[in-house]
């Protein structure tokens, strides 16, 4: 009640009664990867100085056709390839990849997706999360001494109902330079102190229950389909991580490795 669910609540962003749904085995198997399940020896998280707009802005050069600000209205498929309709126009292409949410992409498909992909798309299921960037200080533990990174806030209820609410200082995440705590807080029960609010997002975060699972098991059968291919975090645990790593795997099945790959790739070559 006061470690377990209130920081599996924290990592997957979901109130803690529907991380009791998580498949256990699932659940054991991330937070043993992850070293939760220890005190000592917990493993280092890097930070990219500056943030992650970084790698953006030097990825971004090297792609030769970048569409901004061009939402996609709907896709067409065809024996030849894919239509995409934009606001732009309909253009055509080979392959389509939906690097973005299940549910964005069953709505994209709209009544041309196929019961397959129904089935796996629709299976995960999204929780709306609200979170607020500021520097309200009362938002984190009332002794300093005990601030940390993540910041569980436990509101009114049973603990296996409770939202969650996290405050994570971000001072702690990524070596900002500012000496006043920066705080972004998920779904605050309090509301900080309307001066000290930089800004506000809405964020949809998949819940991975028993369905979920069981459909990031059948998506493989789903790729290269009709052109369609599927990446995101929502294929695994549901971090960044996950996200560039579906990516590079649907690369890799379209015929372009990613350069550490290759390098592995050789070397078990010349050991075998």
């Amino acid at each position: 009640d006061w470690y377990l669910l209130p920081m599996a609540a924290a990592i997957w962003s979901c109130p803690t009664a529907q991380m009791l749904a998580y498949p256990l085995s699932t659940f054991l198997r991330f937070c043993h990867n992850h070293g939760l399940l220890q005190i000592l020896d917990q493993p280092q998280w890097m930070t990219v100085r500056g943030g992650s707009r970084e790698y953006v802005r030097r990825m971004l050069p090297g792609i030769p056709d970048l569409r901004l600000n061009a939402p996609v209205q709907g896709v067409t498929r065809h024996a030849d390839g894919v239509d995409l309709h934009t606001a732009l126009g309909t253009e055509h292409f080979d392959a389509i990849v939906f690097a973005c949410h299940s549910d964005q992409a069953l709505r994209i498909l709209g009544s041309g997706a196929t019961p397959a992909e129904r089935a796996v798309l629709g299976a995960v299921k999204y929780q709306p999360n609200r979170a607020v960037l500021h520097t309200d200080a009362a938002l984190l533990p009332k002794r300093q001494n005990a601030w940390a990174a993540w910041n569980y806030l436990a509101g009114e209820g049973s603990p296996d109902s409770r939202p969650v609410s996290v405050s994570y200082l971000l001072n702690k995440l990524q070596p900002l330079p500012f000496k006043s705590p920066v705080v972004v807080s998920l779904n605050p029960f309090r509301a900080p102190d309307p001066a000290k609010v930089l800004a506000e997002f809405d964020y949809d975060h998949p819940v991975f229950d028993a369905r979920a699972i069981d459909a990031q098991a059948h998506l493989p059968a789903l790729q290269g389909q009709r052109h369609t291919w599927f990446a995101g975090a929502w294929t695994a645990y549901g971090f960044h991580e996950d996200g560039l790593k579906s990516a590079v795997d649907v690369a890799a099945m379209l015929g372009v490795v990613a350069p550490w790959r290759a390098r592995s790739l050789d070397l078990q070559g010349v050991l075998s």
